[in-house]
């Protein structure tokens, strides 16, 4: 017993004369802190979840190695060389054998495996093996956020919807929760259906509702008051539910939260990105705000090209009063999307023998301070008129106009769709398809049905203008299938799409439609 006590000490002290342990401890400090850039760093960089997982992954794998390499080796002033047993110790070397040495690294090997055992699987992008019949199962907690109810005046009804709007936008940022989108949430506005009927409808997990109270008062700051309920659809049971009462400046507060709170009720982590997304506030002008939801309100229900420019009017008040306010001067492009689409499609959508007509309505002022619009718009209608140099200038005159602006604006979507417009009238068809297919990414159908629509419309355009006819049906089969501004009957009337007429497919959209 004391020999094999003797010889573990041997090992013991042979490890502390190698280094063995300031390599183990350095390796895993080391490793903590790249652990920790990676978690904060690779979700803002995009890079796909099992990124992370394969930083751990390394990181368990290298532990053995590094130990092994910090017993034959030592870092000294001379460089990196191998660590030689001391002259006098050669009696208690072989004393020494190899068992520990053996039952050492089996231990260190056999304690990696097992902590990667218990730790890789939790980590989001694990390959492991999934059950039979789980083949692409979703294992995210479904929620839906209900249009919380306004108790306050109707004028405030846009309030009540602007809160809900954010606490599902918040929502949907987080990991391991899919939260159903806000268009589907707001059918069920008003609607006479238990918990348990919309659960089963949407397959949901849980519901979150509420209702909302803004108090204007007159002569001091106003009030508003948040209700929100997390409930279980299967049984109705409520999971949470809590009474906030906060001066409308702690709005932002308030809808974060909610959000936190419904996260820690779900049994969710959040991770520090995560975190950060939930606790953000786009202004700290709670008046700039109003004027943000209000002209909001105002973009979702109208579709006319008054109502978008009414809208404009309120995110350009809000910006006005917070300058720094990019949520307003992002809902600032799509209203002018808005405002482009009515204008530009009605005046360059008449019949080939209404060009000259149309040509004399084409004025700047029929698109407000949109320069590029008109620009476009005149080099359009002089291209159909059989002028094509005048209408050549007019594209390039777009194009210059433009190019700054995208580079200042990288996310403004219409400025996107306008660039591809300009670099197709003048034959440049790689950077037209380029600019367009950014603007469809930049806002999509799924994410606003009415604008994403009309940059949809753009791209097909594009394809029609760069002649990949194909991709232009395809786009136009799209936006058929939406609920859109698009209709086949306009689509028989529109010269844009004459090049398009004789292809079967194109015909049978128009068929589809009648």
């Amino acid at each position: 017993m004391s020999d094999s006590g003797s010889r573990l000490r041997a090992f013991v002290a042979e490890l502390k004369r190698r280094r063995v342990f300031r390599v183990a401890a350095v390796y895993a400090v080391v490793s903590f802190g790249i652990l920790q850039v990676a978690d904060i760093a690779f979700p803002a960089l995009k890079l796909p979840d099992w990124s992370i997982t394969f930083v751990v992954a390394l990181a368990l794998l290298g532990f053995p190695v590094a130990l092994v390499l910090g017993w034959a080796y030592d870092l000294t002033r001379h460089g990196v060389v191998r660590t030689e047993p001391l002259a006098d110790e050669s009696t208690a070397h072989h004393r020494l054998g190899r068992g520990p040495a053996l039952i050492a690294v089996a231990l260190v090997s056999v304690l990696t495996i097992a902590t990667g055992w218990y730790i890789l699987p939790r980590l989001p992008g694990w390959w492991s093996v999934k059950p039979a019949g789980a083949e692409g199962a979703d294992v995210r907690k479904l929620l839906v956020v209900l249009p919380f109810v306004n108790l306050g005046s109707p004028a405030n009804e846009y309030f009540a919807d602007g809160i809900t709007e954010e606490i599902t936008a918040r929502l949907a940022s987080v990991q391991g929760l899919g939260v159903i989108a806000r268009t589907t949430a707001i059918q069920y506005k008003d609607a006479e259906k238990t918990v348990a009927e919309i659960g089963a409808e949407l397959g949901v997990d849980y519901v979150l509702e509420g209702t909302v109270r803004w108090e204007n008062v007159p002569d001091g700051p106003s009030r508003v008051r948040v209700t929100p309920q997390l409930i279980k659809a299967a049984d109705a049971t409520h999971v949470w539910a809590q009474i906030y009462e906060e001066p409308i400046a702690s709005v932002f507060q308030v809808q974060s939260d909610i959000a936190e709170r419904v996260v820690g009720a779900l049994g969710l982590t959040l991770v520090e990105p995560d975190r950060l997304a939930l606790k953000s506030e786009p202004t700290r002008n709670p008046e700039a705000y109003s004027y943000y939801l209000l002209g909001n309100d105002i973009l979702r229900s109208s579709t006319s090209q008054a109502g978008s420019q009414q809208a404009l009017e309120m995110f350009e008040r809000a910006i006005e009063l917070d300058p720094g306010f990019e949520l307003a001067r992002k809902k600032i492009a799509e209203a002018h999307a808005n405002v482009y689409w009515g204008s530009f499609r009605t005046l360059v959508g008449f019949p080939q023998d209404d060009v000259d007509r149309s040509l004399d309505r084409v004025i700047p002022e029929s698109f407000g301070d949109d320069t590029a619009a008109y620009f476009l718009a005149q080099a359009t209608l002089l291209k159909r008129a059989d002028r094509p140099a005048e209408g050549r200038a007019f594209f390039d005159s777009a194009r210059a106009f433009l190019e700054p602006e995208v580079v200042a604006r990288p996310t403004d979507a219409r400025r996107h769709a306008q660039l591809g417009l300009a670099y197709a009238g003048l034959g440049r068809q790689e950077e037209a398809k380029r600019e367009g297919r950014r603007a469809v990414e930049l806002l999509p159908i799924a994410e606003d049905a009415y604008t994403g629509a009309a940059l949809a419309d753009n791209l097909a355009h594009i394809y029609v203008m760069t002649g990949e006819y194909e991709a232009a049906i395809d786009q136009l089969a799209t936006l058929l299938s939406a609920q859109g501004p698009l209709s086949s009957a306009w689509l028989r009337v529109d010269p844009t799409w004459d090049a398009l007429r004789a292809h079967t497919r194109f015909q049978d959209l128009l068929a589809g439609g009648s």
